[in-house]
């Protein structure tokens, strides 16, 4: 059981499962490993803050630059 100041997070094992999970729904096609990895965090989080009665854990996303984006307009 979490204590009162840490946040209910579901273990990097289950995420995997579950991110493998959403992969294979979607017809074992690559390139989207980030987005399925993001997707099982959220689900499994928001889950886990549920059954813990907290506000669920948002993983953060940054955009990528496109490539003909110059270095010095990119930020992070």
């Amino acid at each position: 059981m979490p204590k009162s100041n840490e946040r209910a997070t579901p273990d990097l094992d289950a995420i995997a499962k579950r991110a493998y999970e959403l992969y294979l729904q979607r017809g074992s096609v690559s390139g989207h490993e980030l987005d399925d990895w993001l997707a099982a965090e959220a689900e499994l989080s928001s889950a886990a803050a549920h059954a813990a009665n907290e506000a669920p854990v948002q993983p953060v996303v940054r955009r990528r630059a496109a490539r003909n984006e110059s270095q010095s307009n990119r930020r992070l």
